[in-house]
């Protein structure tokens, strides 16, 4: 798995590991050409558990939109999440059905929270590339968030769990087949990057 920090390209840099990337997030948006022409995958996240600022969120995909237009790296970019709503599937639906065609020129992410398995997820949507493994963590250690996990799994989508900052979740996030994950304790105390990149190692 890979280890999406949610830090600046220099500690990424100075962290390097074959499991690390990088996740950017509209408070927190710097350095994207840089990070894809060194050749880390980035995960572009919507900062939607505090509520999405789309004025903040818009002005990200410009940028993002200018980068990826000429840069040869493009296919580092993973995906970038569709605003959502924590927990609230219903919700995250309706602004992914609101908001994803104006964003269809990018790799996409659907957020899967909880009750989920109630609304379709949009697998159909041509510019889906992955989906973030989100909601409570009774949702995540769900039958049904490891059925709808199995379906991304098998149409070829991306898989990220949000948020792990201990190794039981780490576990849980492969047995799931999560490609990557990202964690908030790191970006707080930057020493424990080692300990996360060794989760991501040991249980690729």
């Amino acid at each position: 798995m890979l280890f999406l920090h949610a830090g600046s390209l220099t500690r990424i840099q100075a962290n390097h590991h074959p499991n690390i990337g990088r996740l950017l997030q509209p408070r927190d948006f710097s350095r994207l050409h840089d990070t894809l022409d060194a050749g880390y995958k980035v995960g572009v996240d919507n900062d939607g558990y505090q509520g999405v600022d789309l004025p903040s969120f818009q002005r990200m995909l410009t940028s993002i939109r200018q980068t990826v237009s000429c840069c040869a790296a493009e296919p580092n970019l993973l995906w970038v999440l569709v605003p959502d709503v924590p927990r609230d599937a219903r919700a995250t639906r309706e602004h992914f059905d609101a908001l994803y065609q104006s964003m269809a020129d990018l790799p996409l992410a659907y957020a899967v929270q909880d009750g989920a398995g109630d609304f379709e997820i949009p697998f159909d949507a041509p510019s889906l590339r992955g989906l973030f493994l989100a909601g409570s963590n009774d949702y995540k250690e769900s039958q049904e968030m490891a059925d709808i996990a199995a379906a991304g799994r098998a149409r070829g989508l991306w898989l990220h769990g949000a948020p792990c900052n201990g190794e039981r979740r780490a576990r849980l996030f492969a047995s799931l087949g999560c490609d990557s994950f990202d964690g908030t304790g790191a970006s707080k105390f930057p020493a424990l990057i080692p300990r996360y990149l060794r989760w991501a190692a040991e249980h690729a």
